[in-house]
């Protein structure tokens, strides 16, 4: 995933590149925004950066990238097992193989959730203190990427907060959040936020006939109709198709 990937935002695409250059890469980092205005494409982009864009990202298999998101108990699962990113990784780099524009509603059915809740459980902050302790094996960083952190139980948060306070070497979180005020205070107090704004009218219709081969009446129709959002210029996007 590269920033050119990423639709619009050039203003935050502009400001972390330059984090980068100077070399003042903060330990955490909080992406907000509207929905659809792309904070999990630009965290992506950004830690791909941060591992030097290696070819092992375009599977999302870097071994110093790791994914914490919302995961669901199957019933095949044993009764004493709290599920873990884990073991969910081959629907992630599925979805994530199609773009990173995907909402929960889209995971949700990736899982083939039916009615349950989606959270982080405290297992998976288990899991992630395990790896995240490993000396990265490229010698560089170790980048976390935590989607909808707001969905960690309390159990899960308060680990998360230990490890943000004393984070491991040479480490990055990512946290990617529709609702951070959710959040508990003592984790937005540690670290720092990136507010997003709606991606352009001018930017969406760029894309779509770039990327979507749309005609430019078309194109603008849809970007008007998508109020920033790139999921909602898909969803306008597939009902088109569908008439």
């Amino acid at each position: 995933m590269t920033f050119e990937e990423v639709i619009g935002q050039d203003e935050a695409k502009q400001s972390l590149v330059k984090l980068i250059e100077e070399h003042r890469v903060p330990h955490a980092m909080l992406f907000c925004g509207p929905m659809g205005c792309g904070k999990k494409a630009l965290a992506l982009a950004f830690a791909s950066r941060l591992l030097g864009d290696s070819p092992l990202l375009r599977q999302w298999q870097h071994p110093d990238l790791h994914f914490s998101f919302p995961t669901i108990k199957k019933p095949t699962m044993g009764s004493d097992h709290q599920p873990v990113s884990d073991d969910y990784a081959q629907e992630w780099r599925e979805l994530l193989s199609d773009g990173a524009y995907f909402s929960i509603e889209q995971w949700m059915d990736a899982m083939g959730a039916e009615n349950q809740q989606a959270i982080i459980t405290g297992a998976e902050s288990d899991r992630l203190s395990r790896r995240l302790s490993i000396k990265a094996s490229q010698g560089g960083y170790k980048v976390c990427v935590m989607w909808l952190p707001e969905r960690m139980n309390v159990t899960s948060a308060n680990k998360i907060l230990k490890l943000l306070e004393e984070p491991p070497m040479q480490t990055v979180f990512l946290l990617v959040s529709d609702e951070p005020d959710k959040l508990l205070e003592t984790i937005r107090s540690r670290v720092q936020r990136i507010d997003m704004k709606r991606i352009e009218d001018h930017d969406i219709e760029q894309a779509l006939t770039e990327k979507r081969g749309i005609a430019d009446d078309d194109a603008k129709r849809i970007a008007h109709l998508a109020s920033g959002s790139w999921l909602r210029a898909l969803e306008a996007l597939d009902a088109d198709n569908e008439n």
